[in-house]
């Protein structure tokens, strides 16, 4: 490319906002290395850290942020801003990538408060089934997806997606929702009786992951549990089983290197975590580590890094505008954030030497989520004071203590989680 091309080129891939440069990296060689050599993309505006978890207690209550003490100071987790009802919380559906999915059908940025309102749907019993897939180093723009499945108390009705039935599919693009059907490949999950719901299996159907083009969906059924591995861009799916299914609950999500799944079993406080291993076709579950972690919990901690998010802060973020100025702020105070998820301090220990068992001290423990860019899994101690949260280091069997989720000693309700990566792109498609 000469060189007045290149100066044209330039002029045009200034005027992109960051998610369309981003797009355009992948052109060919040539724009990418126009891009990446003229520092035209700012990376810092894409999801790179994880700094919080963002939670539910109950659907009346705002949702919750526990994170870092500078993301406190700078990001709020409270949707007031987008209810229709002043007395009305939404409550979150699903997350990706910085973007969530709200209850009144709108899906939101919490860094920069931009929303955007999505048209009703009319999905039969897809009741809570509704997913997210957004990734803004490939697209500015994300789809949401309603999922139907079968109920217990309604085997007879098939409506399911399971045998290349039709999915409501959202698109920013477009701005429409669009039937779909989705053909199998493999396997299918058996028969109606096999692929009939659980009751009570809503926790568990909360967490998808999306990774490389494609979102799994979790579905936890009376005899059996397994994924739909939904491949975005050839409208294909696969039924994959999750390993040792029916053993416990179960929680699913993206961290370093693809899917990951953690199974609590029948053992209190013992918890299993899986890979999921894709190469040349085969797809295959990976036995990563079984830990207790009840010593964890056990343990007297100093003050961990992680505060809950005051009121008073949430008050006076809401009052303020965002813009990238903000953005540049925040940047540089995370540089200077003396917290490291590989640093070696007093609130890191090893439990290659903890027993495999719990002890009599039985205690309530559930996996908040994963670490989007390291093997990182967050587990925290519900209905029972303190509400410790703890980071389990997959590589190192190592336990950080992050802080306590409550900032009173009372009882956790939470009822949904997402470990929560912000994303500063301030163009958000079909923004309010």
């Amino acid at each position: 490319m000469d060189m007045e091309h290149t100066d044209l080129l330039l002029d045009i891939l200034r005027r992109l906002p960051p998610c369309s440069l981003a797009v355009s990296r992948c052109v060919c060689t040539a724009w990418r290395g126009t891009v990446d050599h003229h520092h035209l993309l700012r990376a810092d505006l894409l999801p790179l850290s994880l700094d919080a978890v963002i939670y539910n207690e109950l659907q009346m209550d705002p949702p919750k942020l526990f994170g870092r003490r500078l993301t406190t100071r700078y990001i709020t987790s409270n949707l007031d801003y987008v209810a229709d009802d002043p007395d009305y919380t939404d409550f979150v559906l699903d997350y990706c990538n910085g973007l969530f999915l709200v209850e009144s059908v709108k899906v939101v940025n919490p860094a920069t408060r931009q929303w955007a309102r999505l048209p009703l749907v009319k999905c039969g019993p897809c009741h809570s089934n509704r997913y997210l897939a957004y990734d803004p180093t490939v697209s500015p723009h994300y789809e949401v997806f309603f999922i139907p499945r079968i109920r217990a108390a309604s085997a007879e009705t098939i409506c399911s997606a399971l045998e290349g039935e039709v999915m409501h599919v959202y698109s920013s693009k477009t701005h429409v929702w669009k039937e779909k059907s989705f053909v199998r490949e493999g396997d299918a999950a058996g028969t109606i009786q096999d692929v009939q719901s659980c009751y009570n299996s809503d926790r568990s159907m909360y967490y998808t992951a999306y990774w490389q083009g494609s979102l799994y969906v979790p579905s936890r059924h009376i005899k059996n549990a397994f994924l739909l591995r939904i491949n975005l861009s050839t409208d294909k799916y696969q039924v994959i089983k999750l390993p040792k299914a029916g053993v416990g609950d179960f929680r699913l999500g993206r961290s370093k290197k693809g899917v990951y799944c953690v199974l609590h079993t029948n053992v209190p406080c013992t918890f299993q975590v899986w890979f999921l291993h894709e190469s040349c076709g085969s797809i295959d579950w990976v036995f990563k580590n079984e830990i207790n972690l009840e010593p964890a919990f056990s343990k007297e901690w100093h003050a961990g890094p992680w505060i809950p998010q005051p009121p008073e802060k949430i008050e006076l973020l809401l009052q303020n505008d965002v813009n990238l100025k903000l953005v540049d702020e925040y940047n540089q105070a995370l540089r200077k954030d003396d917290f490291e998820w590989d640093s070696e301090d007093e609130n890191v220990v090893s439990i290659t030497d903890w027993p495999k068992k719990c002890d009599d001290d039985i205690r309530v423990l559930y996996c908040l989520g994963f670490h989007p860019y390291k093997e990182i899994v967050l587990f925290h101690q519900t209905r029972l004071c303190p509400c410790s949260v703890v980071a389990y280091h997959l590589s190192s069997s190592k336990v950080r203590y992050l802080g306590q989720l409550l900032p009173r000693c009372r009882y956790s309700t939470e009822e949904i989680s997402f470990a929560y990566t912000p994303c500063w792109m301030m163009d958000l498609p079909g923004r309010n």
